[in-house]
């Protein structure tokens, strides 16, 4: 059943535009608009009401909010002011990050908002190392910047327990903290709230969305969360592939995440230790079988080796039998490699698409 939406702002040019939008893409709202103020009043003291009222900042007042009442109130503010009575969002932002935030403001108002999926079959990839210092997370971020570019909706996914591009890509208006809130609250829209969270990067064209506030709150996360996390976002539909960069090692949450993965790059070094780790890792999925099912969807990649040299040299057969090679690349640091980012993506992503299967060539 749709929700009724009152919709009001005196200048008609942005009326118009931000109801279109509405519209065209949020079925779940039924618009009423109005571009007076005494109109708008009218029409609730004849006793009509809404779900949703949303107002520009200069018709938000006492007379409203007393006409409105038990309704949930929005006022679109050019700053993030505080209105007594009404929720506040941003007005001049793009209209797909506006109607997220008002849907999501009435869901947890409310508790009751069904999410609209899209038709996006959702894959998920990751980028896991079990040893640190791989270029994981500058490959996930080429991969997602090159998908983008090519055409995909692409979601970044940083589930370490310090975000470490959280400086590079900027602040979202929501987190990872509160995505995971909500998977744990009965009644809450976890989906909404993700997409109400996640913003799309600048000069790259990828959602991300800012990790988990706190080393603490990380730690209370287990792996249904975040088995939940990713069903979730797949139920979306909306992704048309999910990169994600969880943390080093073999954890508990990082096995939950390679259980959902369609497909899993492991990114090596020509480093000893690097290397002695990932022969561990190999060893003891052989003795537990339960583990043997993930190599099923594993591809090596090589860093800081040249394209096309050779891995014989550098890996020990228990390696190379094990893992089928995808491509070497030359991925430094995150801040070293800022700048090359986009120049390796592209070539990653021809590469990788045999593995990830996302129809490239239909688009």
């Amino acid at each position: 059943m749709k929700k009724k939406m009152v919709l009001a702002d005196c200048d008609e040019r942005y009326l118009k535009e931000l109801s279109y939008y509405f519209m065209e893409n949020v079925p779940q709202l039924e618009l009423i608009t109005f571009t007076r103020r005494e109109r708008m009043c009218r029409y609730f003291q004849d006793g009509n009401r809404a779900d949703i009222v949303m107002v520009d900042e200069a018709l938000a007042d006492l007379e409203l909010k007393d006409l409105t009442s038990g309704m949930t109130r929005i006022v679109m503010a050019r700053s993030m002011i505080s209105v007594d009575g009404f929720e506040t969002v941003k007005k001049y932002q793009r209209m797909e990050s506006l109607s997220d935030a008002v849907l999501l403001k009435y869901a947890e108002n409310e508790g009751t908002l069904e999410t609209v999926k899209g038709s996006s079959e959702t894959r998920i990839t990751v980028f896991f190392s079990p040893a640190g210092g791989t270029g994981k997370t500058t490959l996930s971020l080429a991969l997602a910047a090159a998908g983008a570019r090519a055409g995909l909706n692409i979601l970044y996914l940083n589930l370490e327990e310090i975000d470490s591009v959280g400086e590079w890509l900027g602040k979202t208006r929501g987190n990872l903290s509160d995505v995971f809130l909500a998977l744990k609250t009965k009644g809450m829209n976890a989906g909404l709230k993700l997409k109400g969270s996640t913003e799309a990067v600048a000069n790259s064209g990828f959602h991300y969305v800012s990790g988990v506030e706190s080393i603490s709150e990380y730690e209370e996360i287990n792996a249904e969360d975040m088995r939940r996390l990713l069903k979730t976002i797949q139920e979306l539909s909306i992704y048309d592939l999910v990169v994600v960069d969880p943390p080093c090692g073999f954890t508990g949450q990082t096995k939950a995440v390679l259980r959902e993965a369609d497909t899993i790059f492991v990114p090596v070094v020509p480093e000893e230790g690097n290397i002695e780790k990932l022969q561990r890792l190999i060893r003891e999925s052989r003795l537990h079988d339960t583990y043997d099912f993930l190599f099923q969807k594993m591809y090596l990649i090589m860093n800081r080796v040249h394209p096309g040299g050779s891995t014989t040299d550098i890996l020990p057969e228990e390696i190379r039998s094990r893992l089928p090679y995808c491509t070497s690349v030359m991925a430094d640091g995150i801040l070293a490699g800022k700048g090359n980012i986009l120049r390796f993506g592209d070539r990653l992503l021809q590469v990788m698409n045999p593995m990830l299967q996302i129809g490239m060539g239909n688009r």
